[in-house]
């Protein structure tokens, strides 16, 4: 059984691990097929889209092989146990050790910590949407507002918010079942903050949330609780059964139009 590499993640520490599509040699994709249980083969074999066929792949075999970095567990005998939302959690090992993925084009994000609520969002902010409309649609009527009031910026602002509710609905483990518009995040601070309405009761003081961009058109968000202050978040990128894995430092991402910009 391998030997883990890394000591933690410590209660408070976050660690998120990349897997960019572009690093991943396809000739790795039959030795991440050979780590995958039954049902995440069948998984696989359903997608009929290629690209996203291939971010699942590379997705599932990051959570293995990252997983099997903090506990001694080889990465196909990693096991996992869906909740009735639909959320895996790993069964029988690593007491404490809690993850969450996102996929989207181009990219697998992965979030690791220990004995919290850990949700993570990673989307392509260039990719077409009605954005106007979604915000209406799905936001609160306060980030919605918000979203509109963009400008050139409409894009940013929508996607800086839709990746927050995600890590929230997931952190949560409960996805849809909450509605979006049952909280509000307010991003005019150098944190986002949340307030909850009374169809999505919950405590704003335990949580605490990240977002920024992890390459020019990825952009990701974190939700934690227990939300320490000043919780050590880590981002590696990284190619599964390679040696490739190397720091990277997330850019903050600004919402506000540039100086003589375009406005709503």
């Amino acid at each position: 059984m391998p030997v883990p590499s890394l000591p933690g993640p410590l209660p408070g520490q976050i660690d998120v691990w990349l897997g960019f599509l572009a690093d991943v040699p396809a000739t790795l994709d039959t030795a991440y097929e050979r780590l995958l249980d039954a049902g995440e083969r069948l998984r696989h074999q359903r997608y009929k889209v290629e690209g996203a066929r291939r971010e699942y792949l590379v997705g599932r075999a990051m959570v293995r092989t990252v997983l099997s970095r903090y506990a001694p567990t080889a990465p196909a005998d990693w096991r996992f146990e869906a909740n009735q939302y639909g959320r895996p959690a790993i069964v029988g090992a690593a007491p404490g050790l809690v993850f969450n993925l996102s996929h989207t084009r181009g990219l697998a994000a992965l979030a690791v910590s220990r004995d919290c609520d850990l949700g993570i969002d990673v989307e392509r902010a260039d990719r077409p949407s009605a954005t106007h409309d979604l915000a209406g649609r799905y936001f609160s009527p306060t980030e919605a507002e918000f979203v509109r009031a963009g400008g050139a910026m409409l894009a940013e602002r929508f996607f800086a918010v839709w990746t927050l509710k995600e890590a929230y609905i997931k952190a949560r483990g409960m996805g849809l079942a909450l509605p979006l518009d049952g909280f509000s995040y307010d991003l005019a601070g150098t944190e986002p903050t949340i307030t909850f309405h009374d169809s999505c009761p919950d405590d704003p003081a335990r949580w605490r949330f990240w977002r920024g961009g992890v390459s020019g058109t990825h952009r990701l968000a974190l939700a934690v609780s227990p939300g320490a202050a000043g919780a050590d978040v880590q981002f590696r990128r990284i190619v599964p059964l390679t040696g490739f894995d190397e720091s990277l430092t997330p850019a903050p991402v600004t919402l506000d139009a540039p100086a003589g910009g375009r406005t709503a």
